[in-house]
């Protein structure tokens, strides 16, 4: 009774507790902080295209724009969820009072304004910090465009070209006054070093700096690349693990040496105070010029060996080594002096004509060595041909290699010539950093799949107490190892292939946007297909692939023989790898064509005639194909019978499986007869082998001993099996001759032929020194009956037996 009264007390009072309830209002921190981020979308709006913005300023921008996107993510967070919050209270209240309805209580109705105003307030918030993400969002796409332009409009600038004579003229005329403005800096530096050169302890300071960045550079890198050597030298096993970590070694010690060296050098001199502005700037452009050098030259290094054949990490022949070896430092110093010259322009604020002569100069140099290495490495492929030396690789690898840099050089080329300078330097930079990124790339592969298995094997310490607290067999270990290594692949080529895009900045599509917009066009449905469009889909459907068969190749020869699939399920993974890369490359494809799914449905139903009747066999091989994969009933591995063929199932393709024959040949049989007609899998389920002998003994013998005989001969045998145990049967006696039936099982019906043949030759053998005679047939000589060769003549009278 007591709680019935409270809980109708309760009930009575609950609109004045709505009502006692002030108005719902927009927290102020939430408002300042929607307030601030109009400030700054509007500060940092992007410009009109009429004005030109600077690359630094358009990068700012973009820096400041993700702080406010999230400030203004997290206030409509908390804007929605009072908003919510405010529904939940308005739904607690009930609907208002319709038309010809009684009025709302007081408390009620003032509870529901307050909460209606207060809703309001939120809603009008939430509406502007929305909008103002929007113009966020917005304002980023615009300035990333800007950027675009920007860069798209030095790219395709034409400036003078090289062979302009003109140009060597305003070079010789704005010579002096360039060369001043060099001696205006040189002079102020040599004034500002004097000064600091006089200050006490400033000398010994710098002197001491300049010696050790000496040994650095010096007896400190060849210290430690013999180092590297002789710890790698220590020891015959795991030659491939060293070699890789060797070569990291030597990488690292070719970019710190320098680094160190000339950073002990310039926060000496900063410290001292002897660099001007000027100074400090080309000091650092230095020091950057000389790392990615001699980075460039110790990648080659590691990745060579000259003279170590033994520690070589790149698949490359002796004869090759010898050729390009120099030319990965020499390529490395072209770059360093062309960033450098480029460099020690701006700050300088050459000529125009002094920049351009300058930058062809030191491209054309870049060309030079470029060059020089492809002819090395062709001219060496060609002598190694016809002599029939190993050329280490797919030769369509090395051809499109090669096809692709020679490509890259003729446009260089063509670009100085024709005054497209900016478009020469670019392509060059570009090529000398996608081939280092690639070394650097194939030497983490390296790493990474020798680094995991030596780390996680029992010879290790980490890996045997990793196996110990974990419990997992040396067959579990050897399996972690491989996907680690798997991830690791993984991400240094997501690291990699960012690397290459970044020097892109922000305009990887601008040369492909040139090839988009040609007039060259045709449509599929509403869809507008240009040349830039079918390269692109060409481009993705290609590295798709490209990828699909490297994880299948991954697959197959590190991760599925660490498993316990036979070689039938191996395979079976490894095709559908390959079928699902080739759908996910065709439907990405289409999809860069701009080409929606019903658009691909349509085109197929266009086709679907010509697919039905023309290429009705081959959809249904590939079905059948796609049943063998998924049920198993023929596996790689098994021996299958076909009729009278037998043989080994060695793979099944898209349209038919080859078996190889007893005699090394190979049966094409289309995938479909496998699955509609009978074939019988002889080793499917792990079947065994059974021998079957019949003998014919002359019944003189004694059957208890041949059949001792013949069983004593069955079980010595090393391939029968012990169980199910052979057997011996009298299975008939007639003729004059005992027949005896003996059974033995083998491990596979491969062996079954070569065994039974074995035990023919020993129970033959067994029975001659017994004394033991097979039984001959019996001949049969008609007296007086008609040859059956010769019948009688129809209605001729049968002479009887014994008659006269």
């Amino acid at each position: 009774m007591r709680l019935s009264i409270l809980v109708l007390v309760a009930a009575l009072l609950a609109p004045a507790a709505w009502a006692q309830t002030p108005a719902p209002q927009v927290d102020p921190s939430v408002i300042k902080q929607v307030s601030d981020a109009q400030a700054a979308v509007r500060a940092d709006a992007p410009p009109t295209r009429s004005h030109a913005v600077a690359d630094d300023q358009i990068k700012d921008r973009l820096a400041r724009l993700p702080p406010i996107q999230t400030s203004l993510a997290a206030a409509v967070t908390t804007l929605t969820a009072e908003l919510t919050d405010i529904d939940a209270r308005l739904a607690g209240l009930g609907p208002p009072p319709g038309p010809g309805q009684p009025p709302e209580a007081p408390l009620n109705a003032a509870s529901r304004r307050n909460l209606l105003h207060g809703e309001a307030q939120v809603n009008a918030q939430l509406k502007q910090a929305r909008l103002l993400l929007v113009e966020a969002t917005q304002a980023d796409r615009t300035l990333v465009e800007q950027l675009h332009e920007n860069f798209s409009a030095r790219l395709w600038t034409r400036t003078r070209s090289i062979l302009d004579l003109g140009l060597w003229v305003d070079v010789r005329a704005s010579l002096p006054e360039d060369l001043a403005r060099l001696q205006r800096v040189l002079a102020d530096e040599q004034t500002q070093f004097a000064e600091g050169w006089s200050k006490p302890g400033r000398p010994m300071l710098l002197l001491a700096a300049l010696v050790l960045a000496l040994l650095l550079v010096g007896p400190a890198r060849l210290m430690l690349n013999a180092l590297g050597l002789r710890r790698a030298a220590k020891g015959a096993d795991d030659v491939g693990f060293k070699s890789a970590v060797l070569g990291v070694w030597l990488v690292a010690v070719a970019m710190a040496t320098p680094l160190f060296a000339g950073l002990i050098l310039w926060l000496t001199a900063m410290a001292a105070g002897v660099l001007t502005e000027d100074v400090d700037e080309l000091t650092r452009l230095a020091i950057r010029s000389v790392v990615f050098a001699c980075a460039l030259e110790g990648l080659g290094r590691a990745l060579l060996s000259p003279g170590r054949r033994a520690w070589r990490l790149a698949p490359i022949g002796e004869r090759v080594v010898a050729r390009v070896a120099p030319y990965p430092g020499l390529l490395g110093a072209a770059a360093g002096l062309t960033g450098f010259v480029a460099g020690l322009n701006a700050n300088l604020g050459s000529s125009f004509a002094t920049s351009v002569a300058t930058d062809c100069i030191t491209v054309l140099l870049e060309l030079a060595v470029a060059g020089g290495a492809l002819l090395a490495m062709a001219g060496v492929r060609r002598a190694a041909l016809p002599a029939g030396e190993p050329t280490h690789g797919p030769r369509w690898t090395w051809t499109l290699v090669a096809l692709a840099a020679w490509l890259s050089l003729a446009i260089a080329l063509l670009a100085v010539l024709f005054g497209y300078l900016a478009l020469a330097a670019f392509l060059m930079r570009e090529t000398l950093w996608i081939v280092a990124v690639l070394g650097l790339l194939f030497l983490g592969l390296r790493f990474c799949d020798e680094i995991f298995p030596a780390v996680l094997s029992d010879k290790s310490g980490p890996g045997r107490a990793l196996r110990m607290a974990i419990g997992f067999s040396e067959a579990g270990m050897e399996q972690i190892a491989v996907l680690a290594s798997g991830v690791c692949r993984i991400i240094l080529l997501a690291i990699a292939w960012a690397a290459i895009v970044a020097p892109f900045g922000t305009s990887l599509g601008d040369v492909a946007t040139h090839l988009s917009q040609t007039q060259f066009s045709f449509k599929i449905g509403q869809v507008l297909v240009t040349p830039g469009a079918i390269i692109g889909a060409a481009a993705v459907f290609l590295i798709v692939l490209t990828v699909t068969r490297a994880v299948r190749g991954w697959l197959d020869a590190r991760y599925l023989p660490k498993t316990r699939m036979d070689i039938g399920a191996r395979n079976s993974v490894g095709v559908a790898v390959s079928y699902g890369g080739a759908i996910i490359g065709a439907i990405l494809g289409f999809a860069s064509l701009g080409l929606s799914f019903s658009q691909i449905a349509l085109f197929a139903s266009a086709l679907s005639v010509g697919i039905g009747f023309g290429l009705q066999a081959i959809i249904g091989n590939f079905v059948s194909g796609l049943i063998l994969l998924a049920e198993r009933p023929v596996r790689v591995g098994d021996w299958v019978a076909l009729g009278d063929l037998e043989g080994d199932v060695k793979a099944i393709n898209v349209r038919a499986t080859e078996i190889e024959m007893p005699d090394r040949s190979r049966l094409i049989v289309p995938n479909s007869d496998l699955v509609s007609k009978v074939v019988r899998n002889v080793t499917n389920n792990a079947a065994i082998g059974r021998v079957r002998i019949v003998l014919k003994i002359d019944d003189a013998a004694d059957p208890a001993i041949v059949r001792d005989l013949i069983l004593t001969r069955l079980t010595g045998h090393a391939d029968v099996l012990a169980e199910p145990p052979p057997a011996v049967y009298l299975s008939d006696v007639r003729e004059g001759a005992l027949e005896f039936t003996a059974f033995a099982f083998v491990g596979s019906p491969r062996y079954a032929f070569r065994v039974k043949s074995d035990l023919l030759f020993g129970v033959v053998a067994d029975l001659k020194a017994a004394r033991i005679a097979l039984a001959t047939p019996a001949t049969v000589v008609n007296v007086g009956l008609p040859d059956p060769a010769n019948p009688p003549e129809a209605g001729a009278p049968i002479p009887e037996v014994g008659a006269d």
